[in-house]
C-alpha cells in the first residue's frame, strides 16, 4: 500500500528549536510512522516572520527531529519551503497527485484542523485522504488564543469561498 504522510509544519525559534505546537505534531507523525513504517514523509515549512527566521527551513528542523528519533533520512520526500497553510496545500498539490498514494494521511494541531481541512480540499481535495490530530499539550492560557485566531480565519475563508 503506498501511505503519504503530510506533516504541517509550525513555528521554531531563531535558533531552530522547535516551538511545542511542532513538537506535538511530529511526535503524533512519528507515532503514526512507528505503526506505519512503509510510509513516505512530506514536512512543510519553510520561512516566515511569525514562525522562522533562521537560515534553514523549518522543515529542516522537522527532518532533524524525526531522523534523531530513528527515521531515516530516506523516508522523506520533497519538503516545500511554504510559509503559511495555504502554501502547505498549493505546494504538495502536484507531489500528491504524482504520488497518487492509496492514502494521504494530513497531521496537524488538533486546534488547526478545521481550517487545514477546509485549505485541503480547496486546493488539494485528494479523495483518499485521512486527518489526524495532533493533541496539543499547550496550556489553557497559551491554546485560548490560537483556538480564538482559528475560528475567525477560518470564518474569512468560509465567507470569501462563498462570494
Amino acid at each position: 500500500m503506498n501511505k503519504l504522510l503530510l506533516v504541517l509544519g509550525a513555528p521554531n525559534d531563531h535558533e531552530g528549536n522547535l516551538s511545542q505546537i511542532a513538537q506535538d505534531r511530529l511526535t503524533c507523525a512519528l507515532h503514526f510512522y512507528n505503526a506505519n513504517s512503509d510510509v513516505k514523509l512530506i514536512c512543510t515549512g519553510g520561512f516566515g516572520q511569525h514562525f522562522n527566521t533562521t537560515d534553514k527551513p523549518h522543515y529542516y528542523y522537522a527532518k532533524k527531529y524525526l531522523t534523531g528519533q530513528g527515521l531515516s533520512p530516506a523516508v522523506f520526500l520533497d519538503c516545500p519551503p511554504s510559509s503559511n497553510t495555504i502554501e502547505d496545500f498549493q505546494m504538495t498539490k502536484d507531489l500528491v497527485l504524482e504520488e497518487k498514494p492509496d492514502i494521504l494521511v494530513v497531521i496537524t494541531s488538533d486546534f488547526h484542523l478545521s481550517r487545514a481541512r477546509f485549505l485541503f480540499h480547496k486546493f488539494i481535495n485528494y479523495p483518499k485522504v485521512v486527518f489526524i490530530p495532533a493533541a496539543s499539550s499547550l496550556p489553557e492560557d497559551q491554546l485560548l488564543p490560537l483556538l480564538e485566531h482559528e475560528a475567525r480565519a477560518l470564518k474569512k475563508l468560509q465567507e470569501a469561498d462563498s462570494i
